[in-house]
């Protein structure tokens, strides 16, 4: 099978993005928005460092109450912030596959729209399970040291891509398929990623302001290194599977 290289996806990705760069950028900064937004303020605690005598009197009985209620409030605290940031990242995770839909139509030739964006709800429960599994799997590889999480990463890299492209797809279809796609494939998409490194330096020289390019270009060579080991849809079954 024949395989491109870093730069004929590069370069497809720029053919793709001809004519379409106002649409991508509009869409490139709502879903980096969206998917990599919520990274704002946290939650912070101060205790007293000291105890003085003098100005704190306090029996061990009450030592033990605020030591206890201190305890709670920081468990409540910290598991809202895990469920709320569970709860965002599966609704990221509906914006990311229909942003990679999005650029699988431009790389197809067919005409990219914003609503994009917002056409996968209709697969959220496939999509959720994946996002869910793909959680436990690099959680569970990146406790094993960090080698293991990252090819762990790269297996399941395609996940979204393969849930946007292919309806009839379940969540546990499409982590097993992009397990598969990406066998023997890896370092051939950490080459396309690392080809980017002097647009990312550029990106950073300019404070940022070049990711407004860079996120549409990357994304959209991401979609014809996709395209490039799945040619053909899976076409929908009569029931659609959606778990």
């Amino acid at each position: 099978m024949f395989k491109m290289s870093a730069k004929e996806h590069r370069a497809a990705a720029r053919a793709a993005l001809s004519g379409s760069w106002g649409v991508a950028i509009g869409a490139g900064l709502v879903a980096t928005a969206i998917i990599g937004g919520g990274g704002g303020g946290g939650f912070s605690f101060s205790f007293p460092t000291s105890f003085e005598t003098e100005s704190v009197n306090m029996s061990n009985e009450e030592a033990v109450k605020f030591v206890l209620i201190a305890l709670a409030l920081f468990a409540v605290v910290f598991i809202g912030a895990y469920l709320i940031a569970g709860a965002y990242g599966m609704f990221s995770s509906i914006i990311q596959a229909g942003y990679c839909s999005f650029n699988l139509k431009m790389v197809d030739y067919d005409i990219p729209a914003f609503k994009d964006l917002f056409s996968q709800f209709r697969k959220a429960k496939a999509i959720i399970i994946a996002y869910l599994l793909r959680f436990l799997f690099q959680t569970v590889g990146y406790m094993l040291f960090i080698v293991p999480g990252i090819i762990v990463s790269y297996n399941y890299a395609l996940v979204p891509f393969i849930l946007a492209d292919n309806p009839c797809v379940s969540g546990k279809e499409a982590l097993k398929m992009s397990r598969e796609m990406m066998y023997g494939n890896r370092w051939r998409l950490f080459c396309l990623q690392f080809s980017f490194i002097g647009w990312i330096l550029l990106t950073i020289l300019s404070l940022g302001i070049g990711s407004i390019w860079l996120t549409p270009y990357q994304n959209a060579a991401l979609a014809s290194f996709y395209r490039e080991l799945f040619p053909a849809k899976i076409e929908e079954s009569p029931e659609e599977i959606t778990e």
